[in-house]
Order: C-alpha cells, then sequence, then structure tokens
C-alpha cells in the first residue's frame, strides 16, 4: 500500500513498522460480497493502484477547490 501510493502521489510518505498497539487487530480484511449479494454491486475498481489512484485524484479535486 505504502509503495503504491509514494509511487501515485510522487510523494515521500514516511512510515515505522511498530509492534501492534493493545487492542489492535492482528489483521485487517475487507470484502464487497455482501454488497454483492444484497445490492448486486460489483466492484470496478480492486486493484490497490487503482483504490490509491482514485483516491488521490478526488483528494486533489476537492483540495484545490477550497
Amino acid at each position: 500500500m505504502l509503495d503504491s501510493a509514494r509511487k501515485i502521489t510522487g510523494r515521500p510518505i514516511p512510515a515505522k513498522v511498530v509492534a501492534r498497539r493493545p487492542g489492535d487487530p492482528a489483521k485487517l480484511v475487507a470484502s464487497s460480497a455482501l454488497a454483492r449479494e444484497l445490492l448486486g454491486w460489483t466492484a470496478r475498481l480492486s486493484d490497490v493502484d487503482s483504490l490509491v489512484r482514485t483516491t488521490w485524484e478526488a483528494y486533489r479535486s476537492h483540495a484545490n477547490h477550497r
């Protein structure tokens, strides 16, 4: 995720790998299965680069309108 964000934004993003804090989950998993089941919705973009790129574009668009 960080490598993708650095590549797409062209900005350095500092990060530290540290131990989990108390209460942090061991892992996080996301799934669109329930949206597909209930709404018939399927994601068009699900790879990391697409997610980071579209989020970055939305952020930049919003920041430019302030």
